[in-house]
């Protein structure tokens, strides 16, 4: 028996090898008793499902039994038909052991549609449990390319600080994507993180917002004063997770303090260093957000030595918009007859 789906040869034609294995290890990952290895005898990944079965309904675009389920990895219909065919497009013999059926997906050219298709041939077969996929004609050194990218499935949502980490993101065990600027990899449990429709993608702020928790869960420590005094999205949201008092802010404000001391004033724009520079107070340079986690436990006061004049011109520029035009015109007169 033959099925054939009207799916073009080029649909999706991004997808390589890896975004096909991860889209199959992913559903039988959500199918339980999961396991990925490589068969180097015949040169082929070996992916299957203790439990789970296959049917031709499966075929239809669209179907899913995970699209309400966020616990799951996937939810979109479409994973393991364009897995499929993106396998065949780069010439990899995919066959599928489900049931009492085996089933061999080819790319093959249809007289209706006049157009490559992806066509699956299914026989009988012995009956296993579980469902199997074998992919042959890979390498080894393409496994290796390939294993990076499969962390442990069951990990909590956790910090990769390994410099071999820096900006990957796995979702359920699979590596989604490297995200530029981010210092750390994580790692989340499936339905933390929006991803796009590939699963190739996630959210900025989502990812930010996730990451920050994370911080805050595993607690302050040097590294996380060091991401957050470099500005890194690591921790950009870190303020909004804590309040006044807590554990967290209290650490980090006695970080800073025990490196550039109780009279070391943040500062966070030119005009703050400007002014105390002038006024002769030690400053130091900090993100915005660090400064706000900071004033939370100290204040600091920068004396302000601009003579009455200046202080006026300055009032003038900042809030003369304000005025009446007989007030902005009055405040001119006074700060002319002054200078």
């Amino acid at each position: 028996m033959k099925y054939t789906l009207p799916i073009a040869e080029t649909y999706c034609a991004h997808w390589g090898l890896w975004e096909a294995v991860r889209e199959i290890y992913q559903n039988a990952l959500d199918e339980g008793g999961a396991s990925i290895q490589y068969n180097p005898a015949a040169k082929r990944i070996e992916i299957s499902s203790a439990t789970g079965q296959l049917t031709p309904s499966s075929l239809v675009l669209g179907t899913s039994s995970k699209r309400d389920d966020l616990s799951k990895r996937g939810k979109f219909g479409e994973g393991y038909k364009i897995a499929l065919l993106a396998l065949t497009r780069m010439k990899y013999k995919v066959v599928i052991h489900t049931g009492d059926t085996i089933w061999i997906a080819k790319l093959e050219h249809d007289i209706t549609f006049d157009a490559t298709v992806l066509c699956v041939h299914v026989m009988a077969a012995k009956s296993i449990t579980g469902v199997h996929f074998y992919i042959s004609d890979i390498s080894e050194e393409t496994w290796r390319t390939i294993t990076p990218n499969i962390f442990t499935p069951d990990a909590p949502n956790m910090i990769l600080d390994e410099p071999a980490q820096r900006g990957r993101i796995y979702v359920g065990g699979l590596y989604v994507a490297t995200v530029k600027g981010f210092k750390c990899g994580y790692a989340f449990r499936p339905g933390r993180i929006k991803l796009d429709r590939d699963r190739g993608m996630v959210d900025g702020f989502d990812l930010a917002w996730e990451t920050s928790q994370l911080w805050i869960l595993r607690g302050h420590d040097e590294r996380c004063s060091e991401l957050m005094e470099a500005g890194a999205p690591d921790v950009e949201y870190v303020s909004s997770h804590t309040y006044a008092g807590s554990d967290f802010v209290n650490r980090h404000y006695n970080y800073y303090v025990a490196r550039n001391g109780y009279d070391a004033v943040p500062v966070t724009t030119q005009e703050e260093i400007k002014r105390a520079t002038v006024a002769g107070v030690k400053w130091v340079l900090v993100p915005e957000k660090v400064k706000d986690l900071l004033t939370r436990v100290g204040s600091w006061f920068i004396p302000n030595h601009e003579s009455p004049v200046e202080r006026l011109k300055q009032f003038e520029k900042r809030w003369g918009y304000s005025l009446t035009s007989a007030g902005r015109q009055e405040l001119s007169d006074i700060i002319k007859s002054m200078e």
